[in-house]
């Protein structure tokens, strides 16, 4: 029995824990309140939250630097979709974070079958971007570091670029200089097969979809990691960063990820990602889906050059193989199932979808949940008000990425349906090697051993390997070397002087059976345009369609194939100008006496007409041109003619050079006309640079051994076929030519 000290000791003990728990009660209560106020303060704020643009990433680390840059890009907002092992107090500027709990409070029917510690959850951050104004949308990963803050992807509504033009398959990372490498997903079987790199040149449909390859480690599949990489090595693999984009065109598929893809508005209804199948799968079987339905809507997939390093941990790749099996043995079977599938004329491009999806998961390429989940995905499309894209049945476009006359290019006054044939190779870049002892470039030991054997009876065949400089190179800009003629029989001995300076070198002419024959005997592939330039009086045409390619170069220098070109002057002189040779000023009052000009086709009547014709397109272009042509001429009707077979346009004149450009060559105006006049129409003089060289009488056989001058940029006429199989050719290349780009 306890006395009254006891009692009144117990009594107080119970008010205490009585306290206590009602303390925890009421803590837990306010957590609760504050939890729910804090997710209601969020809700509140998403309504406020708007933009345009959206990256999309999904995480489960806190902040990473890559994340961090994201979030800086000027135009930007990112939303960050959470999983169960993410920080629940994951923030940072400008980034949305969806939690588990938000994504289940969001009013989206989808999430119900997305489930926990997946990659798929990052669907609730499309459809929240959407919900929020997205017009376009960049999904990436929080180890991708974009390299030029996404300025390098297409957002115009069309573009001038490569169509791909081989069947079935399309390798990108072959396109971008690394043949024997392929992406995940790629059909293995197809891994060796000789995929022509054909294309065609127009102004097509920018890509409803663009993926930028990326460098560092970029996305490769097990076996590839197995068998060609270093166990616990860092991949650094390069792609060419200045190639142009490819379009890949209807009937064509290649695998694309989720990794440094940009979506464009029609095609946000590809961004669903499935659910059934493996993590290292579902991105991809998602790319081939949604390829197969952008060929109903007239929509293409397009690569883009390099814009994304990334860094991957190391980790078990055989675990990634056991992941990846469907992609090693199913892939071809989703080829050529897709590429049979058809959906019909009656239905719309929503109905088209779910029987895709429908009809992938009775050939077992996936299972019934995502055939839910594509219903309820199209369902919270429709609700958010996304626009159903156009349906426009395969089979009746000429061509998925055809030109729509009715669009115009910024600065474009015409668009053409003249396709222009283009053989396409990038440099090859060094690929990686489990193991490797190489000291020189294998490119660099072949053109040196090329000199050497031509050179065979001359002082430079004396020389060692390390006697030589590894010659200047001009990555950055694109060599075009205009044949008027078809002596293909020079590329030889024009890719032995040119090739390791200009990585980037185009070859155009008429005649690509017979520039093939003579390509195919080279130590390398070589890229081509097929151009009918007239016995070269439209050689011009050549640098319009050459820039038309989009290669990513700070300038563009054109040659005529019987130029010789002093490449070690080149960074002497100045790149940020335009180069002309020195033209002479003619009045349209008292022309001169000059059979060309003369011409009624191609001379001065031609070019009045062309005057006539740029007042009335755009009587503004027109004023500038024609007052700085004045200004530059010191006449009022003045303008020039001059000798135009080597010229150079840096990148930031681009597109005015080819406004006018394209404008006077649709009146098929002399060469000799076109480009002294439109050089110095579109820049003050003191911007334009007069090339130092200097023109002789082709019939001269001792011409080039006499006028050569080392301090000039180039010497004209030098026919290479009279040249360099003579002795005294030889000897001029041997010890003077050759000796002053290959050692000091």
């Amino acid at each position: 029995m306890l006395t009254l000290g006891g009692r009144m000791q117990r009594l107080a003990m119970m008010k205490t824990i009585m306290f206590c728990l009602a303390t925890v009660v009421v803590g837990v209560i306010c957590l609760r309140l504050m939890a729910s106020s804090f997710h209601n303060r969020v809700r509140h704020n998403y309504s406020s939250v708007r933009s345009d643009k959206w990256i999309v990433v999904t995480s489960i680390s806190y902040p990473t630097p890559d994340i961090k840059f994201l979030a800086e890009i000027p135009g930007w907002k990112v939303v960050i979709v959470g999983d169960t092992k993410t920080p629940r107090d994951w923030r940072y500027p400008n980034c949305v974070y969806l939690s588990i709990e938000d994504q289940r409070q969001l009013d989206f029917d989808t999430v119900s079958l997305l489930p926990e510690k997946s990659y798929a959850r990052k669907t609730v951050g499309y459809l929240f971007a959407i919900a929020h104004g997205a017009k376009i949308i960049y999904e990436t990963d929080d180890d991708n570091h974009p390299l030029h803050s996404l300025k390098h992807f297409v957002l115009d509504p069309t573009m001038w670029g490569l169509l791909y033009k081989g069947e079935k398959l399309f390798n990108p990372y072959r396109h971008f200089g690394q043949p024997t490498l392929w992406p995940r997903g790629y059909p293995l079987v197809s891994v060796g097969e000789n995929i022509t790199m054909k294309y065609q040149l127009n102004h097509w449909k920018t890509p409803s979809i663009q993926q930028g390859v990326v460098n560092g480690d970029p996305d490769m599949d097990a076996i590839f990691r197995l068998t060609r990489k270093q166990t616990h090595s860092q991949l650094n693999v390069t792609f060419d960063d200045r190639a142009p984009p490819a379009i890949v065109p209807a009937g064509v598929f290649s695998p694309f990820n989720s990794q440094n893809t940009l979506f464009l508005y029609d095609a946000l209804w590809a961004l669903l990602i499935p659910t059934t199948t493996t993590f290292r799968v579902c991105d991809i079987w998602r790319g081939y889906w949604a390829q197969r339905l952008l060929w109903e809507m007239g929509g293409n997939l397009g690569f883009f050059p390099p814009n994304a390093f990334q860094k991957r941990n190391s980790h078990s790749y055989m675990k990634d193989a056991v992941d990846e099996k469907d992609l090693y043995f199913q892939t071809d079977r989703l080829v050529d199932f897709l590429s049979k599938w058809r959906c019909g004329a009656d239905k719309t491009f929503f109905a088209c979808m779910a029987k895709l999806s429908t009809d992938m998961e009775h050939e077992q390429f996936w299972q019934e949940r995502d055939v839910r989940l594509t219903s309820l995905w199209i369902k919270d499309l429709n609700t958010l008000g996304y626009k159903e894209p156009e349906r426009i049945p395969f089979g009746l476009l000429k061509d998925s990425a055809q030109v729509t006359n009715d669009l115009k290019l910024p600065n474009q006054t015409y668009l053409t349906d003249q396709q222009v044939n283009v053989t396409f190779w990038a440099p090859e870049q060094t690929p990686p090697r489990i193991f490797s002892k190489d000291k020189e470039s294998p490119a660099f030991v072949s053109h040196i051993s090329q000199i050497v054997s031509y050179c065979s009876n001359h002082s430079l065949s004396t020389y060692k390997l390390k006697d030589f400089k590894i010659p200047i190179s001009y990555p950055n800009l694109l060599l075009i070397v205009v044949f008027n003629w078809p002596h293909y029989e020079n590329l030889a001995f024009l890719e032995m002087m040119y090739s390791l300076h200009f990585p980037h070198t185009v070859y155009c002419g008429t005649n690509k059976d017979q520039f093939d024959a003579h390509a195919k005997l080279l130590h390398k592939p070589l890229s081509f345009i097929e151009l009918d330039i007239g016995d070269g009086w439209f050689g011009h045409n050549c640098l319009i369609q050459a820039m038309k390619m989009q290669f990513r170069v700070d300038g563009y220098l054109f040659i005529s194939d019987d130029v010789l070109l002093n490449m070690w002057n080149i960074h002497l002189s100045p790149l940020n100008k335009l180069w002309v040779y020195p033209s002479r000023v003619v009045q349209q009052s008292k022309p001169i006496t000059w059979d060309r000009l003369q011409n009624p086709k191609v001379g001065l009547k031609t070019y009045k007409a062309a005057l006539e014709a740029l007042k009335f397109v755009d009587a503004h272009r027109y004023t500038f041109f024609t007052e700085m042509l004045s200004n530059n001429s010191g006449l009022e009707d003045g303008f020039f003619i001059g000798a135009s077979d080597i010229a150079y346009v840096p990148e930031q004149y681009k597109d005015d050079f080819l406004y006018y450009m394209e404008h006077f060559s649709k009146f098929n105006l002399y060469f000799e006309i076109i480009f002294p006049t439109v050089f110095r129409g579109i820049e003050k003089l003191k911007n334009v640079y007069e090339i130092p060289g200097t023109y002789f009488q082709h019939g001269d056989i001792n011409g080039t051994q006499k006028y050569f001058e080392t301090r000039h940029l180039f010497l004209h006429t030098v026919k290479l076929s009279k040249l360099i199989y003579r002795p005294e050719g030889r000897k001029f290349f041997c010890e003077t030519f050759f000796p002053l780009t290959l050692y000091d």
